[in-house]
């Protein structure tokens, strides 16, 4: 790594750390922004498995978490969306920051558990982003989990082809929920 390089993510990491571009308000959006996307596309996932099992709430994933996200966008005025390390959808792939972030949540889950981690940071575009790990439930487990069932699998595999988003144990980070500023 060249020395300007270096240079650049030493201050990177300090003015993540001692940021206060975002204010408390600007944080407790972001956190009711993570928290409402979390709550409407657990609640859809849940009763479409509870209605019409676990294949049908591949496509909950797959065209309705979207349209949730860009729901709970634009009624905070942020965008808010997930990302992982590995990913079932290709376009929640994350950046080079949040997949340093994602890292740094793993690193810290794996010393100490209990409440998620969280993380703030200013994007190259001036944008606040804020980011929350994401851990594995065990509700999660059957389209997450190490032992998919066959059926479930090829489902999968038929709308993601490129599937990464298994073989989680249930208490692993999974990933995490994104928020950004649209300022």
């Amino acid at each position: 790594m060249s020395v300007s390089k270096l240079i650049l993510k030493s201050f990177i990491i300090f003015i993540m750390a001692f940021s206060t571009s975002s204010s408390a308000s600007d944080d407790e959006t972001y956190q009711l922004a993570a928290k409402n996307l979390q709550q409407r596309l657990g609640k859809v996932l849940m009763g479409t498995i509870q209605n019409e099992g676990h294949v049908a709430a591949i496509n909950v994933c797959n065209e309705q978490a979207p349209a949730i996200a860009d729901a709970v966008s634009d009624e905070l005025g942020v965008t808010v969306g997930r990302t992982a390390l590995r990913v079932r959808n290709p376009g929640n792939e994350p950046n080079a920051e949040q997949e340093r972030v994602l890292r740094e949540f793993e690193q810290l889950w794996s010393q100490a558990k209990g409440k998620p981690p969280t993380a703030s940071y200013v994007d190259d575009k001036g944008h606040n982003v804020w980011m929350k790990a994401i851990v594995m439930q065990p509700q999660c487990a059957a389209c997450h989990g190490s032992s998919v069932e066959p059926e479930l699998k090829q489902a999968i595999n038929e709308r993601y082809p490129n599937d990464q988003a298994t073989g989680f144990e249930v208490g692993e980070i999974r990933g995490a929920f994104v928020v950004k500023s649209k300022n």
